[in-house]
């Protein structure tokens, strides 16, 4: 099952009035966020999923040590300290066709070609690289121990296996819709969103070794309250059957104009198969970290969680452009692991601690409280 276990932020919104009605006043309105979960597995599951008689995606595991403590951590792929090697994914798509109670439906199924054609899945040109996302973010992550072995290192997404959608339908007391600058939105409450996948999950026969891809369209969550929003996506991991653990994501393809500093179609996606490649199962405990840019003495601590999406997403903007035949996508910036293991020097691209230049971390976390 998916559990609510450990939230990475406390979400203080005010949207609740404004929310209520169908339109809002003049210029442009952007919900908050989006902001992400982090939905750990079970420990009993996460450990059993750690060793390498149980079947899931393909994985490595390593440690570093920092303050005199262990951190144990397990990414997917082959270690890129040991030497070159391409691993590849499969992926399957399951688009979500959520029917709310007033009517008005916004189906996943349209947002499934935007997907399988974007630089997630196909190759395009970024910064450090010609590449889908996920493999030249990762290459830059461990740029250091790559090059020493001849830059051959790659971990790739398949091509997506697409599943017909599955309805779910939202009572007028778990969600509503409204429109922002023009654009049907909906929002649906977390606590209903994870029962109800839950359901999905237990009552689907899916392939362990594969990620899965848990789409919708502009359908965002939020806490118990509408004041407690927006919840973009989310990754986690579940038991899948006897020996099995499936890695899945939640993950919105956004309209433009739906959130501010350009956050729009694979922003959400790319920070979840980013977070999701550096950990898979939610297990990959990490020096206990606050937000960048918050002095030490005031800081307090976000996540203890490896969760390289979540320390820029307070940036704006957080995203970069890339072009993929003619069309401009907006993935995320991304936190390297020397930033949360305190490595000095990096062993990241540049010796950087985040991926875009000039980098917006530039050392590891100061101590938070």
């Amino acid at each position: 099952m998916v559990h609510l276990r450990r939230f990475l932020l406390l979400i203080a919104s005010s949207l609740i009035a404004c929310l209520a009605i169908p339109a809002f006043g003049a210029g442009p309105q952007y919900l908050p966020g989006p902001y992400y979960k982090a939905f750990p597995l079970s420990p009993s599951a996460g450990a059993a999923a750690a060793t390498s008689n149980v079947a899931t995606v393909a994985h490595w595991s390593s440690s570093f040590t920092f303050a005199g403590a262990k951190y144990p951590y397990t990414m997917v792929g082959t270690s890129p300290f040991v030497g070159p090697g391409t691993t590849t994914v499969g992926t399957i798509i399951l688009p979500l066709k959520i029917v709310f109670s007033d009517g008005v439906v916004i189906d996943g199924t349209s947002k499934v070609k935007p997907l399988a054609n974007s630089p997630i899945f196909k190759s395009a040109t970024f910064p450090s690289g010609v590449g889908q996302f996920a493999d030249v973010i990762q290459q830059a992550n461990f740029h250091g121990p790559i090059s020493n072995h001849g830059n051959n290192y790659h971990v790739l997404l398949g091509a997506p296996q697409v599943l017909s959608a599955i309805t779910l339908h939202v009572p007028s007391t778990s969600g509503f819709t409204t429109l922002v600058n023009g654009t049907p939105i909906g929002l649906v409450d977390i606590n209903y969103l994870s029962a109800a996948l839950n359901n999905v999950l237990a009552s689907q026969s899916f392939n362990s070794g594969k990620f899965l891809f848990l789409l919708v369209g502009d359908v965002y969550e939020y806490i118990n309250t509408p004041s407690n929003c927006c919840i973009g996506g989310f990754h986690s991991a579940t038991p899948n059957g006897a020996g099995q653990v499936l890695t899945f994501t939640y993950t919105a393809y956004s309209s433009p104009n739906i959130f501010a500093g350009g956050v729009a179609d694979i922003t959400i996606t790319s920070h979840e198969v980013a977070e999701w490649m550096n950990d898979p199962l939610i297990g990959n405990v990490v020096p206990p970290w606050g937000f960048p840019g918050k002095h030490p003495s005031t800081s307090s601590c976000a996540s203890d969680l490896l969760e390289v999406g979540d320390p820029l997403e307070v940036f704006n903007p957080s995203v970069f452009p890339v072009t993929l035949n003619g069309q401009v996508y907006h993935p995320q910036d991304i936190a390297f692991f020397s930033w949360f293991a305190h490595q000095i020097p990096s062993i990241g691209l540049n010796q950087q601690y985040s991926y875009i230049s000039p980098p917006k971390l530039t050392s590891p976390p100061p101590p938070c409280n």
